[in-house]
């Protein structure tokens, strides 16, 4: 990665940015020679974009599929009345540009997947704003093959997250790796590793464990033994861990230069909702949601589409069949919930409490806003939170610009996975470690984590069905499926009795939530990226 001064800055644009000039180490130059992608022109997308402009910023490319709809204006500050039905990438590229005449701006409404990498080769640094895993899993698998650093983040009502992802081949303009500034933490982790290790007989550290044994029988000594006895063999192994790690810096080099990535975080994304809607038509709904998505396929079934969500007769239709299930829900439960011994001859009063409850615990009933929100996977979101957490995200991407440049106006974020919680005012940062079985940037790259969902008495060719439709290209005669635990084969192609696709999954012992492994093998495991899949399987 190079970052060229190619873009000189005007006297206008020198004037514009002057008071950022007063930061120490600040050179806008390196701000107006960049480039950032960002992914997704959504409430993150549109406040990064923002910031990232009026910092006087050289280049953006901004990347988003979807068209502006009416609930949008809420909380996606660059769009307005009379925007709906277009581009989110057009229009926030029109207005980014009044506010920073100076930058180029290019866009992209196709899928970020069908991208050329080049395109993301030219960027310092990709901001992720998006709204659904499979895409953040895709972007965070291009970064970490192409080296650039990554920001990921997301809210959910008055919660948010960001997380800085430092690849352990990104390197700076003079081809140095990032200074992630994590050796402290690798010293503390190696030097507790060592305490745990501790032998008592050793006599080198034998007054550790009679302070141990002290602290546990005069706790009003705890203080004055820690500070004699303990302290100083911490302190001991704090030094001799910092040896070895300076001793040893190969072997630590990608953790004290890297940060976790997003797989480390989410090693297993959640199942697709699709799949979910599927089962429910056959299963028995199970929550509020399960009905509204009965309701949307019972509306399929009977005209083989899906309702138009802006057509509110077709929406009232399928909000009347997810009534029915949400009623007859209710009363399962309150079946379910009176003893045999107990039916009819329960107190009225206690019947009305009890069916007070369930009611309260399913919600009410549903509104037309509320099918759309379930049925589009919509996830509750306020502007105010939105602006924090990419103000955030805008922050350490500036930081990081800097240190690509070779220079400095401040540490990346550490440790580098920040929560914030919008109801009591708290940011809480969480001392991530990478995963050495992380699909990402572990040890297990080649392979995949997913989770499937099919029916609970799903045979072996529905679950292949379900899997491709996560990955297209599978061909079940190539693969085969085995129980990790037992190790028995469910699927094996290679002989005729081992062609299970019409037997049950049940069959195998297999029950909801169990893990199944499908391995590849001949012309296809060359040319498959993935070579194994981790799977979860959820019966509904």
């Amino acid at each position: 990665m190079e970052i060229k001064h190619e873009r000189i800055l005007s006297q206008e644009e020198k004037e514009r940015t002057k008071r950022q000039k007063l930061i120490q180490g600040w050179d806008q130059e390196v701000i107006k020679n960049s480039t950032v992608f960002i992914a997704g022109v959504g409430a993150l997308g549109c406040e990064v974009g923002k910031d990232l402009a009026l910092s006087g910023i050289g280049k953006l490319i901004l990347c988003d599929m979807d068209r502006i709809e009416t609930s949008n204006l809420s909380r996606q500050m660059l769009f307005y009345k009379g925007d709906e039905g277009r581009f989110k990438a057009d229009v926030g590229a029109e207005r980014l540009k009044l506010m920073n005449p100076f930058m180029e701006i290019e866009i992209f409404t196709i899928p970020l997947q069908q991208i050329p990498m080049d395109k993301y080769k030219e960027c310092q640094i990709v901001i992720a704003a998006l709204d659904n895993v499979q895409a953040r899993m895709d972007l965070n698998k291009f970064c970490l093959k192409l080296g650039i650093p990554l920001i990921e983040a997301g809210t959910v009502g008055f919660d948010g997250h960001v997380q800085v992802i430092i690849p352990e081949n990104a390197k700076d303009v003079s081809g140095k790796p990032l200074s992630f500034g994590n050796q402290d933490k690798i010293i503390e982790d190696l030097a507790n590793e060592y305490l745990w290790n501790l032998d008592e007989d050793n006599e080198e550290f034998g007054e550790f464990f009679g302070a141990q044994k002290a602290i546990e029988a005069l706790e009003q000594q705890i203080e004055n033994i820690k500070m004699n006895n303990i302290n100083p063999v911490l302190e001991k192994l704090k030094l001799r861990a910092k040896k070895e790690v300076e001793t040893n810096y190969i072997k630590y080099e990608k953790y004290l230069q890297s940060t976790p990535c997003y797989r480390c975080v989410v090693p297993i994304p959640p199942p697709l909702q699709n799949q979910v809607a599927a089962c429910t038509l056959k299963g028995v709904p199970r929550t509020r949601e399960h009905c509204a998505i009965r309701g949307e396929v019972m509306f399929i079934k009977k005209y083989d589409r899906q309702p138009d969500y802006d057509n509110i007769e077709e929406m009232k239709e399928t909000l009347e069949y997810a009534k029915k299930e949400l009623d007859q829900l209710r009363a399962r439960v309150l079946d379910e919930n009176i003893p045999p011994e107990m039916k009819g001859k329960i107190e009225e009063n206690e019947l009305i409490i009890l069916k007070k409850n369930i009611f309260e615990t399913f919600g009410g009933e549903f509104a037309l806003e509320d099918m759309e929100n379930i049925l589009g996977n919509k996830i509750p979101a306020i502007q105010s939170v939105s602006s924090i957490i990419a103000s955030i995200q805008s922050q350490e991407a500036t930081k990081l610009l800097f240190l690509l440049a070779g220079t400095s106006v401040g540490p990346i974020m550490n440790p580098p996975y920040l929560n914030y919680s919008g109801i009591y005012g708290l940011f809480d940062q969480i001392p991530i470690s990478r995963s050495e079985d992380c699909v990402g940037c572990g040890s297990r790259q080649g392979q995949e984590n997913i989770t499937v969902v099919v029916p609970i008495d799903a045979t072996v060719g529905e679950l292949f069905k379900a899997i491709r439709e996560i990955n297209k290209k599978i061909n079940d005669v190539n693969w085969i499926i085995t129980n990790p635990l037992t190790k028995q084969f469910i699927f094996n192609p290679l002989f005729e009795r081992g062609r299970t696709q019409h037997r049950k999954l049940t069959d195998f012992n297999l029950k909801n939530l169990d893990e199944v492994v499908l391995t590849t093998f001949g012309k296809e495991q060359g040319e498959s990226e993935i070579k194994q899949f981790n799977i979860i399987v959820q019966m509904i």
